[in-house]
């Protein structure tokens, strides 16, 4: 599979995993009540019609903001709240969210050091970098999908903002060389969407305790090098 192919795969892979989830897509009130989100995913409901709306909420793992009678909730962490709305009527609607870990969060090592370099335009040490997730995913791709042993993900990751850097690659990981099927995917912030392309995924150097230095090269963008710890 050439990396053009790979791209149509991985774009047809993420609007079935987005019909499936329901993300950003309108839901008629009284149709559903209860969501299940992953952590960085969104849901925007239609609440009943109202002058005006009072929002409050059990527990801030979700942010939402409220437009009229558009409700946009965003999952923030793990965990289970309830956000109550009540009308200019006095009536209330409850909305339940249970909130799971994302794909990328999966394997997630705070102990983990990697350095990141031409992404943000400058170099990031990840351990002094405050607000700033890693995670590395063998086995799956950079969709969250379960692949073969031969495929590992990487993710960089700041919650409060949405910005991400994303990629995958298929290969032998324990040596230097050109891996397959390298792409990544990036995003400013949680109201951009995320942008993917086809890169060059290097294996500049490897060492016996797992350190890897990578780098990804894109055709219309400045390369990407990051170098990997233990994890």
């Amino acid at each position: 599979m050439n990396a053009t192919q790979y791209i149509r795969y991985i774009v047809a892979s993420l609007l079935a995993l987005s019909l499936l989830c329901g993300c950003k897509e309108e839901k008629e009130e009284n149709q559903l009540t209860d969501f299940a989100l992953r952590v960085d995913e969104s849901v925007t409901i239609k609440l009943p019609n109202s002058t005006t709306y009072t929002l409050t909420v059990n527990n801030p793992i979700i942010d939402y903001t409220q437009a009229g009678s558009t409700l946009t909730v965003t999952a923030i962490k793990e965990g289970k709240a309830t956000l109550t709305v009540v009308l200019d009527s006095g009536e209330s609607r409850n909305y339940t969210f249970t909130v799971t870990a994302n794909a990328y969060q999966i394997g997630f090592t705070i102990d983990s050091t990697p350095r990141v370099e031409s992404w943000t335009g400058t170099s990031l040490k990840t351990e002094e970098t405050t607000g700033l997730q890693v995670s590395y995913e063998p086995g799956l791709d950079i969709t969250g999908s379960t692949t073969g042993n031969s495929t590992r993900s990487y993710a960089f990751l700041y919650p409060e903002t949405g910005k991400l850097l994303r990629f995958s690659a298929e290969g032998d990981f324990t040596q230097k060389g050109t891996l397959n099927n390298g792409i990544a995917a990036t995003r400013e912030s949680h109201n951009d969407p995320v942008q993917y392309e086809a890169c060059t995924v290097t294996i500049e150097k490897v060492n016996s305790e797992g350190k890897i230095w990578f780098t990804l090269q894109f055709a219309n963008r400045s390369d990407i090098r990051i170098v990997t710890e233990v994890f």
